[in-house]
């Protein structure tokens, strides 16, 4: 149970485990200074910290309203986004957005795509009304420059399945993922990652209305497709053993549950140098085993550490800190 607790320190540069220098971004470790030079030159060009002072460098150099300022704030809000900073992350999505108004009109792709990035950040911090929003919009762009039927379009109903399933609305959740779940199979056949990542959101709606087999059922497809499809350490395959253990502990089957917990846990932990939000659902997953299994010792422990992560994380105004 310890071991859970625990988490790698690899070298971003050697691969060597125990490593005790972090940048300042705290995304990579380095065993020393030497690793630290050897990986520099790949590593300032996706560290938020270089990022940002490069944004502040654009901005005196060509003017706040300039596109490239645009596009290094875009940039910067992608880095904080992934390492989930999302006061930073909106911040620099926002000031993105309103230079690429002015420079490139509403009916823009690059708008659509920072609506959708922003509608993301806003789920995440449970601001949902502000989410549905900014998704209704990249949905509306993205018909409206590409057409309907174009894996961008069923990737923000995707989105906006979701957030809509937070709000409480399921059967208009169900309605939008189903329309992406369409578009995606008509694009790419039902063999294929954005399919499975659908399945996995439909699952979920699938759950919250008790329905537990068909739920079960419908996560297993969506792991066997991303098991085909993807690398083994993936973020979507972590995300369905989520869920998937969910639908087994649900069935009152908890050693699956525990089982396939763990083995998402280890891959976040392999894919993730730092602290990542999705460890800490992991572990609080493992913690409601447990205290299924009882033990509620164990999953205090679990739900402790899960809240110490999202406090690091997500933040306060998180909605994950409210559970």
């Amino acid at each position: 149970m310890e071991g859970l607790l625990e988490r790698p320190k690899v070298c971003g540069a050697c691969g060597r485990g125990g490593a005790a220098k972090r940048c300042q971004c705290k995304t990579i470790y380095f065993c020393n200074e030497e690793c630290q030079r050897a990986k520099w030159g790949e590593h300032k060009e996706v560290c938020s910290v270089v990022q940002r002072r490069k944004v502040e460098r654009e901005r005196e150099r060509l003017g706040r309203d300039h596109p490239g300022v645009g596009e290094a704030c875009n940039k910067v809000g992608n880095l904080l986004h992934d390492q989930e900073d999302l006061s930073g992350a909106e911040e620099h999505y926002l000031e993105a957005l309103r230079i690429i108004r002015l420079v490139e009109g509403e009916w823009s792709l690059n708008v659509a795509s920072l609506s959708r990035n922003l509608g993301l950040v806003y789920e995440k911090l449970g601001r949902l009304d502000d989410a549905v929003r900014m998704e209704k919009q990249a949905v509306r762009v993205f018909r409206r420059v590409l057409g309907d039927e174009h894996a961008y379009v069923a990737q923000a109903l995707n989105s906006l399945g979701c957030s809509l399933r937070k709000k409480g609305q399921p059967d208009r959740a169900m309605e939008k993922l189903e329309e992406a779940h369409k578009m995606f199979v008509g694009l790419y056949g039902e063999d294929h990652a954005d399919v499975a990542m659908v399945l996995t959101n439909m699952a979920n709606i699938l759950r919250e209305k008790g329905l537990g087999r068909e739920a079960l059922a419908m996560d297993e497809k969506a792991l066997g497709i991303q098991r085909r499809t993807l690398g083994p350490d993936n973020e979507g395959i972590a995300m369905s053993l989520l869920n998937l253990g969910g639908s087994y502990r649900g069935q009152g089957l908890p050693d699956e549950a525990r089982a396939r917990m763990e083995e998402g846990l280890g891959i976040v932990r392999r894919i993730h140098a730092g602290k990542n939000s999705l460890e800490g659902k992991f572990l609080q997953s493992i913690g409601d085993v447990c205290d299924d299994q009882g033990s509620p010792d164990d999953a205090l422990r679990m739900y402790k550490e899960a809240r110490r992560i999202y406090r690091k994380t997500v933040g306060p105004e998180s909605v994950e800190m409210g559970k």
